[in-house]
């Protein structure tokens, strides 16, 4: 189920210019329709994980989880989306947390770093998400499918909060 909320960030552009990515990943195709379209010219994010995030990102993360529920099992990791690339439509594995803490029901929260910028697009459930506002985030389940572009000319910047949970969350 896709859930909305807010969240008070304060992420700066220097925070975000002071990142370090070193793993650039080509989106991974699901079905086959979207083979022949994306590839690593077009479909690629950088992204780091866990323990190469900066403390910073830990903090947004557990204010996060502390205004949900205490102590829930997650990972944390930050994307950079550049312009003239996309995120095909797809679903998530949520696979490091579940190697990280076993498998569960996991669900994954995403966090928008700064206000909506031309171009910037995310859309589940073929719901369109645009105008966010620094801190506004889209919570979603293994099983929704969602997608994301940049058609803009300045990067994209969200992170995401994947938990690992027993009983329902907010």
């Amino acid at each position: 189920m896709i859930k909305y909320g807010h969240l008070d960030i304060n992420v700066s552009s220097v925070d975000l210019a002071q990142l370090n990515f070193v793993d650039l990943q080509q989106c991974y195709c699901q079905y086959d329709n979207l083979v022949q379209y994306y590839n690593k010219h077009n479909s690629s994010i950088w992204q780091m994980f866990d323990s190469d995030c900066p403390q910073w990102l830990w903090d947004i993360a557990e204010n996060l989880l502390s205004s949900i529920k205490e102590n829930l099992s997650f990972v944390v990791s930050i994307v950079r989306l550049d312009p003239g690339n996309t995120v095909p439509n797809h679903v998530d594995g949520h696979y490091i947390v579940q190697e990280k803490y076993g498998k569960g029901k996991t669900a994954r929260y995403l966090i928008m770093l700064e206000d909506w910028k031309m171009g910037h697009y995310y859309e589940a459930h073929h719901q369109p998400y645009v105008k966010w506002r620094a801190g506004d985030w889209v919570k979603f389940d293994k099983d929704d499918w969602h997608l994301a572009g940049n058609m803009g000319d300045e990067p994209f910047y969200s992170m995401q909060v994947t938990v690992k949970y027993d009983e329902e969350l907010k």
